[in-house]
């Protein structure tokens, strides 16, 4: 502790603000002539251990909010405590220390996102808390305020659950965003995601082009008050109007959320931007605008996120043959999905075989979000060729999204997609792990690989018997999709060398039992068999959605073809109704002036959680660890091959105990 006292008899606020600018502790607690004296065990304890939280706790001030429990401040008045941090990046910078309270209140909420001054605590701990407020705090320009944070088990409380407290070690990673958009109700269809980035501590600097300049009012929505700026007139240029707005901004945005609008002031923007080594570092996100109204998922990003927002690539292979009412309703889905302004090629693969219909089909398809290539076998592959051979990656930041005929995808099918791969691809190292191999669309209903048979299988019964994670979880499993998934580059090139090795070489019996005590050996035409082989062999995981009542963002609709026979009628029906799941909706928004959000976030704390909290099953579905499934193949690898050198990652001959060519 680091005793700081006035150094004049009669000690001014500016002095002891001046004073404390050289504390060398982590806290400094500013008290009232009095002392600690008169103070409550509680009141006294929270100034003396106060939390992690990155902004200042007291129990006197202008509240914002004099109702709540823990009120929001302009700023607070002895006795209070503020981290140090918040004077050390701009004590060196600083001209003249704050000369009141309500200035130090205002030093503090300027850099802030949610633009508070400090938060008074309890009402049980101090009496009249509430001062006056002062017409010189009153001011709130464009900022953003947060009135209500929701309750997350993630993170630390304090007292109760009304108020959440960021932790003070994460106060560096927060970004600046500039949300361009031409209305009012561009802005109102983004707020639940602009309110999620407030919420998470982000900067937004909010501008909308196209409203005159009378038309201010702040936008009140659930969990934040939206302040703006306008910049419409009959008299400036677009340029000028966007030249002026970037200029008055906190330095340059780390990412510009923008539409995919034919307009001036857009098109200046991104002159602007692109043509400029001072935002060389900011990433411009360009959203559809009818999309805009499902994107709550976004405010859950970090920074990191969304600063990769444009480098990951989806690719669609369409797998199909002579079903062409199939293709239509597949078809169908996917022209309804929502891809927020992303681009993705499709590419349709025929057998020898397909009908005139669907070959014309495949010719005709209008797809408005990228180009389409259309491949049309010369001889019969099968369902295993037409599978492995219908894409392989660009680089590392190209995706594989399979999707057989008989798959009808949600609408919200590429935001699962996209926020999954953001998450675990391109965000925190932590998140990261070299054995997750894909994103499955589809939610497992049923076990397949159970030597005895098919079994009945829900994730949500599991993780509640088991209390391994809460039951709305998503989770790992090592079961690898074919209704609906996308693969990653790195595992899907060595699988592509796995298969041409396994059924080229004379020396391994196709027949041979590489996973023990699954059905899927018996698979001898199905890519599955093979790509369960590496999966087993290398302790792969792939991400599974797990929605209420088995809502999915694919489904399967079981019809008569390579795998699936004909049988009568009620047999048939029985058994689809064991595999058709309800596809996640787009929400109604008809009946209501609210912004619904999408269900996309009914996860556990209303976001994706860290990979180190999914749940690992097994292939029989079983929860296991991580350690488990690598132990299990690192042990079957040398009795099948006959090697024991540590493989190298991602390289099939490797695994597979052989020599690359020319070696």
């Amino acid at each position: 502790m680091t005793l700081l006292p006035c150094p004049h008899s009669t000690c001014s606020t500016d002095a002891l603000i001046g004073t404390a600018l050289h504390a060398s502790t982590d806290w400094i607690l500013f008290l009232e002539e009095s002392g600690l004296q008169g103070m409550n065990k509680v009141a006294r304890s929270l100034l003396l251990n106060p939390p992690a939280v990155t902004f200042p706790l007291g129990l006197k001030g202008g509240c914002l909010s004099p109702l709540a429990v823990h009120r929001p401040a302009d700023f607070l008045v002895p006795p209070f405590v503020l981290p140090s941090f918040i004077f050390s990046d701009d004590n060196s910078r600083m001209e003249h220390s704050p000369d009141s309270w309500a200035a130090l209140g205002r030093f503090i909420s300027d850099r802030r996102p949610d633009t508070i001054g400090g938060i008074i605590v309890s009402r049980d701990l101090a009496g009249e808390s509430c001062l006056e407020p002062q017409s010189e705090v009153e001011d709130t320009t464009d900022r953003q305020r947060v009135l209500a944070l929701p309750v997350d088990d993630y993170r630390a409380h304090i007292f109760d659950p009304e108020l959440l407290f960021l932790n003070a070690s994460t106060h560096q990673s927060r970004g600046h965003f500039g949300l361009f958009f031409p209305t009012v109700g561009d802005l109102v269809a983004f707020s639940r995601a602009a309110c999620g980035l407030a919420i998470n501590g982000h900067r937004l600097d909010i501008f909308l082009y196209a409203e005159a300049d009378s038309d201010h009012a702040p936008i009140y929505a659930d969990t934040c008050v939206l302040h703006y700026q306008t910049g419409s007139s009959a008299m400036a240029k677009a340029d000028s109007i966007v030249s002026s707005w970037l200029s008055h901004l906190y330095g340059p945005p780390d990412v510009f959320v923008i539409l995919r609008a034919e307009d001036v002031f857009t098109a200046s923007l991104f002159r602007m931007v692109r043509g400029s080594a001072e935002y060389a570092e900011s990433v411009l996100v360009r959203l559809a605008p009818a999309d805009l109204i499902y994107t709550d998922w976004m405010g859950t990003l970090t920074l990191t996120e969304w600063q990769n927002w444009n480098v990951p690539r989806v690719d669609i292979s369409i797998i199909t043959n002579n079903r062409p009412r199939s293709l239509a309703r597949l078809l169908r889905s996917l022209e309804n999905a929502r891809y927020f302004g992303d681009s993705l090629d499709l590419r349709f693969n025929m057998e020898d075989s397909a009908d005139t219909i669907t070959r014309q089909m495949a010719e005709d398809f209008d797809w408005k979000h990228g180009a389409v290539f259309v491949h049309h076998r010369v001889t019969h592959g099968g369902l295993l060729t037409a599978v492995v051979e219908s894409w392989y990656p660009r680089s590392n930041d190209s995706y594989g999204l399979f999707l057989e005929d008989d798959v009808e995808v949600s609408p919200l099918f590429y935001a699962w997609i996209k926020l999954g791969l953001l998450r675990y691809r391109y965000g925190d190292r932590r998140n990261k792990s070299p054995r997750l191999f894909g994103i499955s669309l589809y939610q497992q209903k049923n076990l397949e690989l159970h030597i005895g048979g098919r079994r009945s299988f829900d994730a949500r019964r599991v993780f509640n018997t088991t209390g391994i994670a809460p039951s709305n979880t998503p989770y790992l499993s090592q079961i690898p999709c074919s209704w609906g998934a996308v693969y990653f580059p790195e595992h899907w090139r060595e699988f592509h060398t796995y298969v041409a090795s396994r059924l080229s070489n004379l020396s391994l019996s196709l027949k041979q039992e590489i996973v023990p005590d699954v059905r899927s050996s018996r698979w001898q035409h199905s890519w599955k068999k093979y790509f369960v082989e590496l999966v087993y062999l290398r302790g792969y995981t792939m991400l599974y959605p797990n929605y209420a009542n088995f809502t999915s963002l694919s489904t399967n609709h079981l019809e008569p073809g390579a795998h699936v026979k004909r049988l009568p009628r009620a047999v048939f029906d029985k058994k689809r109704a064991q595999f058709n799941l309800p596809l996640m909706p787009l929400p109604d928004m008809n009946n209501t002036s609210e912004v619904l959000g999408t269900g996309l976030l009914d996860l556990p704390g209303g976001e994706m959680p860290p990979l180190d909290a999914l749940p690992v099953l097994d292939l029989h579905g079983s929860v296991v660890s991580e350690d488990l499934i690598i132990r299990r193949g690192e042990a079957r690898r040398p009795v099948v091959f006959g090697c024991t050198d540590p493989p190298k990652s991602h390289d099939a001959l490797s695994l597979l105990c052989q020599q690359h060519p020319g070696l």
